[in-house]
């Protein structure tokens, strides 16, 4: 018995279902195919419970798109799920041969005159070629009342009778990779207690922060009376390169630290995911600007999150993000930008009152 899957988009759209995967291992030993980015085989291809990686990139040429292709249709399957809505995982799908065909339409509502109606992705005269079963996700800014993605998921694959458990959703790093490079981190650093930021280009709209991140850090620090890590991938953006020449740096690999302060804020500098999803499952607080690594990665170990998020997207985000031991803090409110020092008191408030 053959499955075959499609997420070829960001983390946490796989984490959400990834359960749901491990559950059809569980109950049918199926041999499972993951169609994904190449980020997120850096993940799946340590869950041993997934037979076959093929890699797609959107940007790849005709030629490379064709063999992916090719290399996908070269066997028969009982279940093919498309989770991503995207055009070459839909349009693969088509093609395949696979008893049980699931995935997702997209709906946004339209207004032409008078007449309010809803336009699907993809049309629905599509949607019953592709698949004998789907389900229904609003798109971003139609969202008026967070409808629970998981669900959604469980609710599509209900007829197979998988052993999931209502909030049970996430299968991420079971065999706890990096837990002891994690623990001699700390050790060295000499931290039990602390709350995690995780800066990327999420950030870098927030009104003052090329000049004011770092005091502001350091404000909060003295406020929560706890230490802080923060964690960043690639970031090229000034703000970051302002705060990094400020901070104590750590080498994720050889653990090396280059002390610029002496304040009880340091930087993980560049770490794999594995051990950011460690030092995520041992923090106090997660906070970020709705990184999947952190987010799923609390979900996954019941660790508190600060969702840091523009007003039009509040609701939509609460559709993917756990439903325990979250909280919002906004960086823009209608047209509005917030500047980071009544950000960064908002956080300190959450954290303190805790």
């Amino acid at each position: 018995m053959n499955l075959i899957f499609f997420n070829t988009i960001a983390l946490g759209d796989y984490l959400i279902h990834s359960k749901i995967i491990k559950d059809f291992k569980t109950k049918y030993n199926c041999n499972i195919t993951a169609v994904c980015s190449e980020y997120n085989s850096r993940i799946l291809k340590e869950q041993k419970h997934i037979n076959k990686i093929i890699i797609y990139n959107k940007n790849w040429s005709f030629l490379k798109k064709l063999n992916c292709l090719i290399e996908i249709l070269k066997n028969k399957y009982y279940v093919s799920a498309v989770f991503d809505c995207q055009k070459f995982s839909m349009f693969a799908n088509l093609l395949l041969k696979s008893q049980f065909k699931r995935g997702n339409l997209v709906v946004k509502s339209k207004k032409f005159l008078f007449f309010d109606f809803s336009k699907f992705y993809p049309p629905k005269i599509f949607g019953n070629l592709l698949y004998d079963k789907y389900t229904i996700h609003l798109q971003r800014g139609d969202v008026e009342k967070p409808l629970y993605i998981p669900h959604t998921w469980k609710k599509l694959f209900s007829d197979f009778k998988l052993n999931s458990k209502k909030n049970d959703i996430y299968y991420f790093n079971p065999l706890k990779i990096e837990n002891q490079n994690k623990f001699l981190l700390l050790k060295k650093l000499n931290i039990k207690k602390y709350i995690l930021f995780h800066f990327d280009h999420k950030w870098n709209d927030v009104n003052d922060i090329n000049t004011k991140l770092f005091e502001n850090l350091i404000n909060l620090q003295k406020k929560i009376n706890k230490n802080i890590l923060i964690t960043s991938y690639r970031n090229k953006f000034l703000y970051f390169k302002n705060l990094k020449s400020k901070l104590n740096l750590i080498d994720p690999v050889k653990f090396n630290i280059t002390i610029k302060n002496n304040k009880r804020i340091y930087l993980v500098n560049d770490p794999n995911l594995f051990l950011q999803e460690r030092l995520v499952a041992s923090s106090d607080y997660n906070i970020s600007c709705h990184s999947g690594i952190l987010v799923h990665g609390s979900g996954a170990n019941n660790r508190k999150i600060i969702d840091i998020l523009n007003d039009e997207e509040v609701n939509y985000q609460k559709c993917w993000a756990p439903r325990k031991n979250y909280n919002v803090v906004l960086k823009k409110e209608k047209e509005n930008k917030i500047k980071i020092n009544h950000i960064f008191n908002k956080i300190a408030s959450i954290i303190i009152k805790d």
